[in-house]
Order: C-alpha cells, then sequence, then structure tokens
C-alpha cells in the first residue's frame, strides 16, 4: 500500500487545489430526487463557498443555478429544501424564475446602463438525475452522469431510493477535514475497537470489498451474524434477539444454533414481504440481512438495505482545511401493515433504534407526516450527548476531532496503511488524479 503526506489534511494549497480541480469538475451528489419532484419544488446545495438552487420548473424540467443574485451577489435562498413560483432577493427584489431567468427589477427605468435581463439570469450548472438522487456538476468536463456512475449503478438501482421516504436529515459541523470522514467509512480496521455493537450483529472481519472505476468503492457487510473476530456465543445476542422477534421467530429456537440465524432471518423476510406486497425478487437471499455500503466518490457514503437507506455526504467548509459538515438523511421504504415486534423495534431503546435503522420491514406511512427539516448542529452537540446520528456514527464523531489533531503534530508526518485499508487508498488515487488534471 502507498503511504502519503498528512499535507492534505491540513494544507490551505490543498483545500484550494481541491476546490478548482475536484469540487469544480466532479459530479456531486446534491440531494435526493423525491425532494424536487413537484413543479415549484427545490433543495439548495453548498459546497465550499459556492451555493446551488436545484429547481423544477412549471414546465417540468429540473435545472440548477448558482445561488447568487446578479446585482449584488446576495444569496437568494437558505432553507434546505421547499417550494416557491419564484425566486426573490431578500435585499432588493430582483425576482428570478424557475428556470434562472431575470423576470423583474424594482426601478429597472433608473439603471443608467440599463438592466439587460437576458444577460443576467443566475448562472446555469449541469444537473441530472440518476439513481434516485439529484447530481450537480459545476463545469462540465469528464465523463458523462451515466459514464461516471456506469460501475455502481446496477447495485444501487433495485434498492430504488426514490421510493423512500426521509425520516431524518441532519448536519454535524465537524473539526475534522472532509476526507477524514470519508477515510472512516471506507474501512472496517476500526470497527471492532470503536463499535461494540457491531460485533453482536455483523460480520467486518471478513466483509467483501469492491474497487470501482472513478474512484468509486464497496463494502458488503453480512448482518444477522456475529464477528468471526470474536467467539461465536451459544446464545443469540441481545441485538439478534430482537432481530429475530422482529420478523416472528423465537430467539430461544436458535440456542447453540446462532450460525443458522442468518439463513433464518432471510426467508422470514422474504415472506414477510410477500404477505406485504413488497417485490423482493430483484434482491439475494443476502441482501435481505446484509448491509451494502457504496462510497460514490468524491464525497458520498451510501449505507442501504431493502427497507432503508443513510444518504451520508461529506463537505469541505468554506475557509478552514481542519473543519468540515457531515451530512446524513435517514430513508425509509413505508409499506404494509407493521408487526408489534417491529414496532416495538424502533421503541426500546439506543441499540434497538441502531438496529431498526437498519433492519425492519415498515408499516404504512403516518398519515401526518411531513418532511423534516435539516437539523444543524456541532459535533460538540454530539460529545455532550445532546444530539445524536444513531449510535455508531456518534462514536465515529467522536474520534474524528482527535484524528485531526492528532495530524496536526510535528510527531505524525504521513498515513500508513494496512492493506485491507485498500478502499482509503483508492479514494485518494482517484482524488490525486483529479487534482493533478
Amino acid at each position: 500500500m502507498r503511504n502519503f503526506c498528512k499535507d492534505r489534511y491540513l494544507s490551505r494549497d490543498w483545500m484550494e487545489r481541491e476546490r478548482t480541480r475536484l469540487w469544480a469538475r466532479t459530479w456531486l451528489v446534491a440531494g435526493l430526487s423525491s425532494d424536487v419532484a413537484a413543479t415549484g419544488a427545490y433543495i439548495t446545495f453548498d459546497i465550499g463557498s459556492e451555493s446551488i438552487i436545484i429547481a423544477r420548473g412549471s414546465d417540468g424540467v429540473l435545472r440548477a443555478m448558482h445561488n447568487a443574485c446578479t446585482h449584488r451577489g446576495t444569496r437568494l435562498l437558505t432553507e434546505v429544501c421547499g417550494r416557491l413560483s419564484r425566486i426573490v432577493c431578500p435585499y432588493h427584489a430582483w425576482a428570478f424564475g424557475l428556470d434562472g431567468s431575470l423576470i423583474g427589477v424594482p426601478g429597472a427605468e433608473r439603471f443608467s446602463n440599463g438592466v439587460p435581463k437576458a444577460q443576467l439570469g443566475l448562472r446555469a450548472v449541469e444537473v441530472e438525475e440518476a439513481l434516485g438522487m439529484v447530481f450537480v456538476r459545476l463545469a462540465p468536463c469528464g465523463p458523462t452522469l451515466s459514464e461516471f456512475l456506469a460501475p455502481v449503478a446496477n447495485l444501487i438501482a433495485p434498492y430504488r431510493l426514490e421510493t423512500m421516504t426521509v425520516t431524518d436529515d441532519q448536519s454535524v459541523t465537524h473539526r475534522c477535514n472532509w476526507k477524514a470522514i470519508i477515510d472512516n467509512f471506507a474501512e472496517l480496521y476500526h470497527v471492532p475497537f470503536i463499535h461494540p455493537i457491531h460485533r453482536r450483529l455483523f460480520e467486518c472481519a471478513t466483509a467483501p470489498i469492491e474497487l470501482f472505476a472513478h474512484g468509486h468503492t464497496a463494502v458488503y457487510v453480512p448482518g444477522a451474524t456475529t464477528d468471526s473476530g470474536f467467539p461465536q456465543p451459544d446464545r443469540p445476542t441481545d441485538v439478534l434477539a430482537m432481530q429475530l422477534q422482529a420478523v416472528g421467530l423465537d430467539p430461544e429456537q436458535f440456542v447453540g444454533r446462532v450460525g443458522a440465524i442468518r439463513p433464518a432471518i432471510q426467508q422470514a423476510k422474504r415472506a414477510i414481504a410477500a404477505q406485504q406486497g413488497l417485490n423482493y425478487a430483484g434482491f439475494s437471499d443476502a441482501q435481505l440481512s446484509d448491509i451494502w455500503q457504496f462510497n460514490l466518490f468524491p464525497n458520498v457514503i451510501l449505507s442501504i438495505t431493502p427497507e432503508s437507506a443513510w444518504l451520508m455526504t461529506s463537505r469541505p467548509d468554506a475557509e478552514d482545511p481542519g473543519r468540515s459538515h457531515f451530512d446524513m438523511v435517514t430513508l425509509v421504504r413505508f409499506h404494509g401493515s407493521e408487526s408489534d415486534a417491529a414496532a416495538a423495534l424502533r421503541t426500546s431503546g439506543d441499540d434497538a433504534a441502531e438496529v431498526g435503522t437498519h433492519f425492519r420491514l415498515n408499516g404504512p406511512k403516518p398519515a401526518d407526516y411531513t418532511r423534516p427539516k435539516r437539523d444543524c448542529f456541532s459535533h460538540e452537540a454530539i460529545i455532550a450527548g445532546e444530539k445524536t446520528m444513531t449510535v455508531t456514527i456518534d462514536e465515529d464523531i467522536s474520534l474524528l476531532g482527535r484524528v485531526q489533531a492528532g495530524m496536526a503534530s510535528s510527531g505524525f508526518e504521513r498515513v500508513w496503511l494496512l492493506d485491507e485499508e485498500c478502499r482509503v487508498q483508492h479514494f485518494h488515487d482517484a482524488l490525486d488524479a483529479c487534482l493533478e488534471g
């Protein structure tokens, strides 16, 4: 494995190179297609100092444009998502259509140099939809979106993100470089040491890894089992017992048979899905119990099951290479009727909530559902216990600030990777290729 200098996490020169050669030229996930499905729906997407508006016009066309008024540069929209019929600058009330055209200027006759509306529309940005997500690219160059996603598209498509519902939307400001977050989600080497719950429901020691073109990677984590790096228990663990109960199986029937839990849960979920009218025909048995995690270059982590997903993004701070923004949207596929066991799973404590996020057959969408607004907070709020992004994510966040602080030490010079961290290496190889032009 190649090692690399710590400057990429600390240097403002690196940050500037990323701004001009990575963020400006690469396809980026800006949000969910479901948030811009209706006429007049919009989302905003911030990446460093750039902010983009993506809106669905009355003609049904999705467009993206810079979130900056062409009069004096004022940021036009600040909400993460919403609906409107036109975009009005809060400063001097210049009005723009959802296609970015300038349609209204108060006191236009008072501009001695005129108001050339055709030239003063919002600057357009390339935008496309794929796999239930909205992608933007600030400067057209390189592969098409179809080419960019081709290595992973057929693997992700069956999960149909576009049919899932947002149940949580969170963003934490972190004291670490954005790449430290990506590195964390590109390896399982750390899992036995800071995520004890995973030993009780996942097999991380031998999880298969895959590397793809364009810097994408994947890891396929077997679930409904225990980690082979530790002795297999005689009885189902607490979380395995909850998983069994959630699909109507008795944990006592698996005493001395913990290795039989995974296939039993797979078959039980397939049977329940059929009863509820869910189409699992396109999924293998393994997919019904496992977590498939895809890292989409450069900054997306998609952790997914047939019933739910986490869409996570790591974004650079606009000014400080030692800070970043980590977003996490939780998605759930609601359908059918919900068993008492599955309902209990969501309300029986932190560990149960962790299990429930990635393991359940969900009931119907609540009648009073409204899309949650984004909850923004600092990593200190998580450390203090005031906020949570699930047990696992909280544990990661609690350490990443220390990673950044340690990198600044004169006692640390280079990242030194073991073979199992090949996804980290693959990401940095792709990053280097972008920065080299």
